[in-house]
């Protein structure tokens, strides 16, 4: 094979510079919008949204494309109108009761908040634990939904709150407690600094079809989103603790007080591991009533690493179910939605009954039986 330079190439697909100043419409930012899971991206998204964005900040929230594909705008509640002068004053008292509690955060399961969300990979790992995609987690959360009655769509970037972090660019404190080596992995920022308050926002990935319920997966990806991590510091090691995050996400969505009332819920990558170690006995005590605590202690000893990776993924989702329909149960009882008359039994809202489990998730019980 004879190499020769390039003589001729096809033009960037850009504008040129004489293009974007005739236009800049063509490099203008669009809003943050999540892109739609198995359907292709609209076209017009990000035109549209540049040109509902104004309107919709003023409510404190961003609109997202249409979960029926039509491409019209999907809709966020919006406050009424008033007709006469005494419902003005009565929207006017109503709203300053309600300023306080603008962002309403679901309480999480509290044994998920004790007991999963946390490990790490790296040299600090020696059984790291299992991480389940975006993708199946949020399908997961849509078929428990749908089996209550609920239907969900994609869902908008909610703006209003506030978000605290360490002011990097400043010096220490001379009465700064000395500083842990290790303290940079705790994503918690750094108290012997100045800290700032921001504005900020957020893209939720589901909403309920009024969009008065708002509803995140936080993923790993996610978790270093909500990290005060001082910029420019790399590691091999990875650390996680999800429920400190989800704690102090929940403490800045609190802060937003104006704005259309929105509910939130919630949820996290449960990182199911392999239990606990014993370090008495040098061995590793399954946690009860997961999959490996179904298996012999030869059994497990003896398990190939993609077996047991399929196991540890149904717990995952096992324990993800738990966490949704921990807040269905409480969605419900606190009035924010509605008992469907035609719930799918098995449900939150359909009482005892065989499960019906989403198309790709095992079940922790088929699992032990999967190939």
């Amino acid at each position: 094979m004879k190499v020769s330079p390039v003589s001729k190439s096809a033009p960037a697909p850009i504008p040129t510079a004489a293009e974007a100043a005739a236009n800049p419409a063509l490099v203008a930012p669009a809003p943050a919008v999540r892109p739609r899971r198995g359907a292709g991206a609209l076209a017009g998204a990000g035109l549209l949204g540049s040109l509902l964005a104004p309107t919709a900040s003023a409510a404190g929230f961003v609109l997202a494309d249409d979960a029926s594909g039509s491409g019209a705008p999907a809709k966020a509640p919006a406050a009424a109108v008033p007709a006469s002068a005494d419902e003005t004053a009565a929207a006017a008292r109503a709203e300053a009761e309600r300023a306080a509690i603008a962002t309403v955060v679901a309480p999480i399961l509290q044994k998920a908040m004790d007991e999963e969300g946390r490990g790490g990979f790296g040299c600090i790992a020696v059984d790291p634990p299992t991480i389940l995609s975006e993708s199946d987690a949020l399908n997961l959360i849509e078929q428990e939904f749908a089996k209550a009655g609920v239907k969900l769509r994609d869902a908008y970037e909610l703006t209003g709150f506030a978000r605290t972090r360490t002011d990097w660019s400043a010096p220490r404190r001379a009465d700064a407690p000395k500083e842990d080596n290790w303290a940079f992995l705790s994503g918690d920022g750094d108290p012997g600094r100045p800290q700032k308050t921001e504005p900020a926002s957020w893209v939720f990935d589901l909403a309920t079809e009024d969009g008065s319920i708002l509803l995140e997966y936080l993923s790993t990806g996610d978790h270093g989103k909500l990290e005060d991590s001082q910029p420019g510091v790399w590691c091999s090691v990875s650390s996680y603790d999800f429920p400190r995050r989800a704690e102090r996400f929940r403490s800045e969505l609190e802060t937003r007080t104006n704005g259309v009332p929105v509910t939130v819920g919630l949820f996290f990558d449960p990182m199911a591991a392999g239990g606990r170690w014993d370090s008495k006995t040098q061995r590793r005590i399954p946690a009860p009533g997961s999959a490996l605590a179904a298996l012999s202690e030869e059994e497990r000893e003896n398990l190939d690493w993609r077996k047991r990776e399929e196991l540890l993924r149904a717990d995952a989702l096992e324990l993800l179910r738990e966490q949704v329909r921990f807040f269905l149960d409480w969605a419900r009882k606190e009035g924010k939605l509605p008992r469907a008359e035609g719930a799918e039994s098995g449900s939150p809202a359909g009482g005892a009954g065989e499960r019906s489990e989403p198309e790709g998730v095992p079940h922790a019980e088929s699992a032990e039986n999967a190939e």
